[in-house]
C-alpha cells in the first residue's frame, strides 16, 4: 500500500511568518508533526510519502503514485483542504481524514471516504484492521483521550529538516485550566498526560543525529500544566544540552503563573528556552472574569513579563477584544501593555467562538451566535462569530486602530528595545561565524528593510541603537527586523481590505 500523507497549506497570517521564511534558507516555519506521528502509526510495510503544500505544490505525480491519502489540518486550513479533497476525488483516491478541523466539523465532508475523530494512538489501529479485512468504516472516533507513553516518535526521514524554521516535539497534551473561549479542552481534555522523559530524550537524539541545529518547539498547550513533570523533563535535558554544547534553542507555551516559579524559570534557563507564548488576553480584570480566565487575574501583568525576559525569554504575547466586559479603554490599554512590557510579536486578535466551548454554548443560549467562525481570529474580521456587547463597528474600529499603532515599525522596533533592556540571556549560544546563507539572509533583509521599505528611517535608527546598547543581540535584532516585515505586510493587507 502506497500512503500519501498531505498537510494543506496555510493561508499568509499572523503566525504564518511566511514574509519573514522567505529571507531564510527555509520554505515553511513548521514541518506537519501530527502527520508524521501517523505516518509512524502507519503498517511498516507501507510505502509513505509526505507532500507538505506549505513546502511544494501537490503534484499529479504525486496522486498517480498514492493507493489511499491521508489529510490532518486546523480549521485555517479549510481552502487548501477543500482543493484537496477535490483533486484526489477527481483520481478516485480514497481518503482518510483526521486533525482538529475534522473533529470539529465530520459533517462537513460528504467526499472523505474515512474520518477518524479524535486522538490516533487509541482509534488508529481500529480503523487500518478494518481497512485491511475491507470492512473499514465512515467514521471513527476516539472514545477517550490515551496515555502517551504509546505514541511513537515522528518519522522525521520523511521531510527535509533543511525546509523548516523550526522542529516541533510533544510532551503533553491537555490543559487544566477551562478558558470559556477555548476549545483545547475539547480536543485534549483537562487533565494533561505525558510522554516519559526517555520519550522525549529519543526524540531529541533523532532530531540530533538527523542533523538538526537550531529552534525545537514544544508545541503543548500548557508546558507547565504539571509543573513536577515538567521540572522533571527540564533537569535532563538541561544535562542533556551541556553535553552536547547546546545544540537546540527551545521555545514553548504556557500560562502566566510560570513567572512565580523561580526553579522552573532557572530549569528552563538551564536547558536554553528563549522563547515563550502567553496567553495574556487582557488587562481588564471583569472580562478575565468572564472568560474564566482566573490564573491571569490579580497579577501584576508588568512584572511577570519582566520575570519571564529575565530569565532569558522571550514573551509573545496573545492578546483578545470583544469581551462583553471590556471598556472603552481596552483598546488603548492593551496597546500600552504590549508596549510598556516590550512584547515584540504580540498576536491581537477578535473574540471568537469555537464550536462546542462553553462561549459557544454561551452565545447561542443568549441568541447571539452568527454561525461558525471563518478561520483563524488574528487579523480576520470574518472571525468574529457573534454579536459583541460593544457593537460590530466599534469593535471592528478599534481593532484596527490597535493593528495599525502597535505593527508600525517605529512602534514595533520600540518594543524590541524594550525588550532588550530586560531580556538577560543565559549565555548558552555559542559563538560561531556565519554560513554563507546567514549571511546573504542578513544582506536580504538589510535591502529589504532598509532600502525598499517605507519605515527604513524607523529600521536604521533601531539598528544603530542595537549596535551601541546591545551589540550581543545583533542576531535576535535582525531575527526580530525580519519578523517586522513579516508583520508590516500583514497589517498592511488586512487594514487595506478592512477599509
Amino acid at each position: 500500500m502506497k500512503a500519501l500523507l498531505i498537510s494543506p497549506r496555510y493561508p499568509d497570517t499572523f503566525w504564518s511568518l511566511r514574509y519573514a521564511v522567505q529571507f531564510s534558507q527555509a520554505r515553511a516555519m513548521f514541518p506537519p508533526l501530527g502527520l508524521l506521528t501517523v505516518a509512524t502509526m502507519l503498517p511498516a510495510d507501507w510505502t509513505k510519502k509526505v507532500v507538505d503544500l506549505n513546502v511544494e505544490p501537490l503534484t499529479d505525480s504525486h496522486l498517480g503514485w498514492a493507493d489511499i491519502v491521508f489529510i490532518s489540518a486546523m480549521t485555517i486550513q479549510c481552502d487548501s483542504v477543500d482543493e484537496v479533497i477535490r483533486r484526489c476525488k477527481e483520481r478516485g483516491l480514497k481518503i482518510v481524514a483526521g486533525g482538529p478541523h475534522f473533529s470539529r466539523w465530520p459533517e462537513g465532508y460528504k467526499d472523505v471516504d474515512h474520518t477518524v475523530l479524535g486522538e490516533a494512538e487509541e482509534i488508529l489501529p481500529v480503523f487500518l484492521q478494518d481497512l485491511q479485512q475491507g470492512r473499514a468504516k465512515l467514521v471513527y472516533r476516539a472514545e477517550k483521550f490515551p496515555e502517551l507513553a504509546a505514541t511513537p516518535p515522528p518519522s522525521w526521514e520523511l521531510v527535509r529538516l533543511a525546509d523548516y524554521v523550526n522542529v516541533s516535539v510533544q510532551f503533553t497534551r491537555g490543559c487544566p485550566f477551562t478558558c470559556e473561549f477555548c476549545d483545547v479542552v475539547l480536543l485534549f481534555g483537562r487533565r494533561p498526560r505525558y510522554k516519559s522523559v526517555a520519550q522525549i530524550v529519543t526524540e531529541l537524539d533523532v532530531l540530533y543525529r538527523a542533523g538538526w541545529r537550531g529552534e525545537v518547539m514544544f508545541v503543548d498547550d500548557n508546558f507547565i500544566g504539571n509543573p513536577a513533570k515538567a521540572k522533571e523533563l527540564l533537569s535532563v535535558v538541561a544535562g542533556w544540552q551541556k553535553e552536547r554544547a547546546y545544540p537546540f534553542e527551545f521555545f514553548t507555551q504556557a500560562s502566566l503563573n510560570l513567572a512565580e516559579n523561580p526553579e522552573l524559570l532557572s530549569l528552563m534557563s538551564q536547558a536554553d528556552f528563549k522563547r515563550i507564548f502567553i496567553g495574556i488576553e487582557t488587562t481588564f480584570a471583569d472580562s478575565l472574569e468572564e472568560c474564566r480566565k482566573h490564573q491571569n487575574k490579580d497579577r501584576d501583568m508588568i512584572e511577570a513579563i519582566r520575570a519571564l525576559q529575565e530569565a532569558g525569554m522571550e514573551v509573545m504575547g496573545g492578546f483578545i477584544v470583544g469581551f462583553d466586559a471590556d471598556p472603552p479603554t481596552i483598546f488603548d490599554d492593551l496597546v500600552r501593555l504590549i508596549q510598556t512590557g516590550g512584547i515584540p510579536r504580540a498576536m491581537i486578535g477578535m473574540l471568537s467562538a469555537p464550536p462546542g466551548t462553553p462561549l459557544w454554548h454561551r452565545l447561542e443560549k443568549e441568541g447571539r451566535l452568527l454561525g461558525w467562525p471563518n478561520g483563524d481570529n488574528a487579523m480576520n474580521t470574518g472571525a468574529l462569530n457573534f454579536v459583541p456587547t460593544m457593537g460590530r463597528e466599534r469593535l471592528v474600529a478599534g481593532y484596527k486602530t490597535m493593528v495599525e499603532r502597535l505593527y508600525d515599525p517605529k512602534a514595533y522596533f520600540e518594543r524590541v528595545l524594550t525588550l532588550f533592556a530586560h531580556y538577560r540571556p543565559n549565555g548558552h549560544q555559542v559563538r560561531r561565524l556565519p554560513t554563507a546563507g546567514e549571511f546573504r539572509s542578513l544582506l536580504a533583509i538589510l535591502w529589504t528593510l532598509g532600502i525598499r521599505e517605507s519605515g527604513r528611517r524607523a529600521f536604521w535608527s533601531f539598528l544603530a541603537r542595537v549596535m551601541v546598547n546591545y551589540r550581543h543581540l545583533f542576531t535576535e535584532a535582525i531575527f526580530n527586523a525580519a519578523c517586522s516585515y513579516h508583520f508590516q505586510k500583514i497589517s498592511r493587507r488586512f487594514l487595506s481590505e478592512a477599509g
